[in-house]
C-alpha cells in the first residue's frame, strides 16, 4: 500500500550517485537503508521505469518514489531482559551486557539485542524499515558491554545517524590494555579496514581502509596493564581493539587481536602468573562503553548517560590493585 509519492529532480551536484544514496540526500528524514529496501521491492522509478538500488542517476532524470509501509520484520521478538537506562517517545538508551550480539547475523539468529527490543517495543520499533537492525544507530561488539542508543522511528534514526556521522554523538569507553602506555594521553589516527588475509578481522593500513581516530588517556597504571579512558571520534568496526593492538597494547582478554593467549607468550615468571589469573577473571575483552552523549531528535538538547563498570572488569582492577 502506497502512503504517498515523491517526485524528485536531479541537480548537477548529485548526479552519478546510486539511487538509494541520492534519495537519502534529498529526503532528510529517511535513511539510505529505507530507500535501498524501496528500490529492491519495486517502489522507485526513473523516467517511468523501475530501478534497482545501484542505479546511477543523471541530471534531467525524473525520479518517483513510492513511500510505502515497511514490510514485516524478519527478526523474531524474544522475551529477553533489557537493562533500560532511558526511554522516551523517540529513543531508548540500553545497557548491553557482554556476550550479547546486537543484531541477527550468520550464526546468531536468536538471543540478540534486536530480538529483545522487538519484544519490548513491538510495532513501534518494528515499523522502522530495516528488517534486521531496526533502530540501531551504532553497535557494540559481542564481547563489549555498555551504553547503546536505539531510535524508535525512522525520522529519529535518520537524525541520529547524521549526528553520528558529523561526530556530534560522543562515545567514551573504559578499557584495560596490556602493558604500560608510554604517554598519559594521545591520539591514534590510522585507517582501519578489513584484512585481506582474514576477512573476519580488521587491520590498519589496508588497501581500502577508512579514516579512523581514537583518543586515549591513562586512568591507572599497573605495570603489567593499564586502565585507560578511550574516546571514539570515528566508529569503525573493532576500531579500539585494532588501534590498541597495533601499538602493542591489545585489550586484555581480546582473543582476536592478541589480548589473550598471544600476549601470554610474551610473558614469563611472575608476570605470566599474574596475567593468567587476570584472564581467569575476564572471559571477554575488557572494554566497556561507559559514557554516551547525544543530541535529542526532538530539539537537539544534549543528553548525557553514564554506566558503572561491570563486575568482571571491576574485579580485574581490584585484583591488579592488590598485587601492585
Amino acid at each position: 500500500m502506497t502512503d504517498h509519492k515523491l517526485v524528485l529532480n536531479v541537480p548537477e551536484e548529485l548526479q552519478d550517485l546510486r539511487i538509494d544514496i541520492f534519495c537519502s540526500r534529498k529526503v532528510a528524514d529517511r535513511t539510505r537503508s529505507y530507500f535501498t529496501k524501496l528500490a529492491s521491492t519495486g517502489h522507485i522509478f526513473v523516467d517511468g521505469k523501475c530501478v534497482k538500488p545501484s542505479f546511477k542517476i543523471r541530471t534531467g532524470m525524473r525520479v518517483e518514489v513510492e513511500l510505502v509501509a515497511p514490510p514485516p520484520i524478519e527478526a523474531v521478538p524474544e522475551d529477553i531482559k533489557l537493562d533500560i537506562v532511558h526511554e522516551d517517545d523517540r529513543i531508548v538508551i540500553v545497557e548491553k551486557p557482554a556476550g550479547m550480539v546486537v543484531h541477527p547475523a550468520a550464526g546468531n539468529y536468536e538471543g540478540t539485542l534486536v530480538n529483545a527490543l522487538l519484544h519490548h517495543f513491538g510495532k513501534q520499533i518494528g515499523e522502522i524499515i530495516d528488517p534486521v537492525r531496526p533502530g540501531l544507530v551504532h553497535r557494540l561488539d559481542k564481547g563489549t558491554s555498555g551504553l547503546l542508543v536505539v531510535a524508535k522511528d525512522e525520522r529519529a534514526l535518520a537524525y541520529l545517524q547524521k549526528e553520528l556521522k558529523d561526530r556530534r554523538i560522543k562515545r567514551t569507553y573504559l578499557a584495560l590494555v596490556w602493558g604500560d602506555l608510554a604517554i598519559d594521553s594521545g591520539t591514534i589516527d590510522l585507517p582501519v579496514g578489513r584484512s585481506e588475509r582474514d576477512r573476519k578481522k580488521m587491520t590498519v593500513y589496508p588497501r581500502h581502509g577508512k579514516h579512523a581516530i581514537t583518543h586515549y588517556s591513562v586512568e591507572k597504571r599497573f605495570g603489567l596493564a593499564t586502565a585507560a579512558k578511550i574516546r571514539l571520534e570515528t566508529g569503525r568496526t573493532h576500531q579500539i581493539r585494532v588501534h590498541m593492538s597495533h601499538f602493542g597494547h591489545p585489550v586484555v582478554g581480546d582473543p582476536v587481536y592478541g589480548g589473550r593467549t598471544t600476549y601470554l607468550r610474551r610473558l614469563t615468571g611472575k608476570d605470566k602468573t599474574t596475567a593468567v589469573a587476570l584472564l581467569g577473571i575476564l572471559q571477554r575483552q575488557a572494554l566497556h562503553a561507559a559514557e554516551l552523549e547525544l543530541p535529542h531528535p526532538d530539539d537537539g538538547r544534549v543528553l548525557k548517560f553514564n554506566s558503572k563498570l561491570p563486575d568482571d572488569m571491576g574485579s580485574a582492577l581490584q585484583y591488579l590493585m592488590r598485587i601492585i
